[in-house]
């Protein structure tokens, strides 16, 4: 507490020196702007030296809460610098948009994840520079960066792919990894097959720079990875499953029948897919193809039955079973409930109207209109269950005045009212419903008291004099 109040004292005291310089306002007291500045920049360094000697002390959020309420940005960024917290720096530039700073900050790190977290937003924005980083760095992990990538290649739309930087990094890896991983490949092919050049020279260049002995399983496998990106690119989405099935590339047909987000039977429909072919997969284990199934929280036990063998132990998914039953006795106890809930407000509400029949308001003789305070029996009036009670005229004009956008409505059926061509059940019908519209709810109790917190106690009308006891 005491560190982070001594942090207020100095952004306060920096603060009120760049004041000064801005406005001059010692320069009469016989201070010149120069001496401001150097006692500006002494203030600084003991700040400087403070965070250094007792960042431990400091806490980062309170510390960052009271350095950003005073704007000291380049405080700020020596307080995140100090304490090590490259991720604040990074964030802090690129919500601002400072791509070249954000770069200079992440090409002195060697932390995997911070290359992971900010590689989509840099490569949309700086490609070339972030591929020059990426390129230096050893210890990344290629998949990693693949969604970055494809993000890239979808958004710049270059038509060349020598100047796809995309290409170029996979191209890298392809040649210096000492073994890179198939997606890398499927990668790279995808962002072939998908690039409107028509040109295959990039493409013909890859596949013969491959191994001679393995060129003919790496393509056959790579053309059907690439068929299913360009499959769930399109949203064919059942087309790829099937296709990734056939390649019994089970991983993979799982990944794409999780893309159709927000459409939960299509969701439903691919991973039956996918679980019977894992289910019927030679060599899996009836618990092992159980658990992998557990990605889909669509499945149930009963949707997974059809596909095990007619023989099968019970004990290999009783677990399951006891669970989707216990969900149903939950599921039946909430709808229960839920019932048993309808039935009791139904007949609370069946009560409350046969009282209706019954209910009485009593108004006494002396009683006076809460608007204007003339006795209430003068006149024809309502009364409400709080026992407020109101002159019909002066209720009808104080909800006029806050109607809204039922004022025009009302109008409409006043001026209906006062002509004489309308037959005597139309006028009471349209007496009813003013009725309602007028004493829907008490003024002083209801939204439109509410509606009124801002109306002044003194009318523009009267002085305040005129509320002098």
């Amino acid at each position: 507490m005491v560190a982070s109040w001594l942090v207020e004292l100095f952004m306060s005291k920096l603060n009120s020196l760049d004041d000064n310089i801005a406005t001059k306002a010692e320069l009469a007291e016989g201070a010149s702007t120069g001496e401001i500045k150097d006692q500006l920049g002494s203030i600084r360094a003991d700040f400087q030296e403070f965070v250094n000697s007792h960042k431990a002390d400091l806490d980062k959020k309170t510390v960052y809460d009271i350095i950003s309420s005073h704007g000291r940005e380049e405080e700020l960024l020596f307080f995140a610098t100090a304490t090590n917290d490259y991720n604040y720096v990074l964030s802090y530039w690129i919500q601002r948009e400072k791509w070249l700073e954000a770069l200079k900050v992440l090409q002195r790190q060697n932390e995997a994840d911070v290359f992971y977290k900010y590689s989509s937003v840099l490569m949309t924005h700086k490609p070339t520079d972030l591929v020059d980083i990426l390129m230096r760095q050893t210890n990344l992990d290629p998949e990693r960066l693949i969604p970055a990538l494809l993000n890239y290649n979808k958004s710049a739309r270059v038509s060349s792919l020598s100047q796809n930087q995309a290409v170029r990094y996979l191209n890298f890896i392809i040649v210096n990894h000492p073994n890179p991983s198939a997606a890398v490949h499927n990668t790279l092919i995808s962002i072939h097959a998908s690039s409107p050049s028509s040109s295959e020279a990039g493409l013909l260049t890859y596949l013969q720079s491959q191994p001679s002995s393995p060129l003919h399983t790496m393509q056959t496998s790579h053309f059907a990875c690439s068929c299913i990106h360009i499959y769930s690119t399109m949203g064919q989405y059942l087309q790829a499953v099937e296709l990734a099935l056939e390649h019994n590339d089970i991983e993979l047909a799982a990944i794409v029948a999780d893309r159709p987000e927000g459409n939960d039977k299509l969701r439903k429909k691919l991973w039956l897919l996918v679980a019977e072919k894992k289910i019927r997969q030679p060599g899996t284990g009836i618990k092992d193809a159980i658990e992998f199934l557990r990605r889909c929280e669509l499945l149930r036990i009963e949707d997974l039955i059809p596909f095990f063998p007619d023989f099968v132990v019970i004990d290999d998914f009783k677990d399951e079973i006891c669970t989707a039953l216990e969900d149903y006795s939950r599921h039946i106890d909430s709808l229960r409930q839920e019932m048993d809930n309808s039935a009791l407000t139904a007949r609370q509400i069946r009560g409350e109207i046969s009282g209706l029949d019954t209910r009485y308001a009593i108004v006494e003789p002396g009683e006076r209109c809460w608007l204007c305070s003339l006795p209430v029996l003068s006149r024809q009036f309502f009364v409400f269950p709080c026992q407020h009670a109101f002159h019909s005229d002066c209720l009808g004009r104080e909800v006029l005045d806050g109607a809204g956008g039922k004022k025009k409505y009302i109008r409409d059926l006043q001026a209906q009212l006062s002509s004489g061509d309308i037959s005597a059940s139309r006028r009471e019908d349209i007496v009813k419903e003013l009725d309602g519209l007028v004493a829907e709810a008490c003024i002083l109790c209801g939204d439109h008291a509410i509606k009124q917190i801002d109306k002044p106690f003194i009318a523009s009308s009267e002085t305040a004099e005129d509320w002098a006891l």
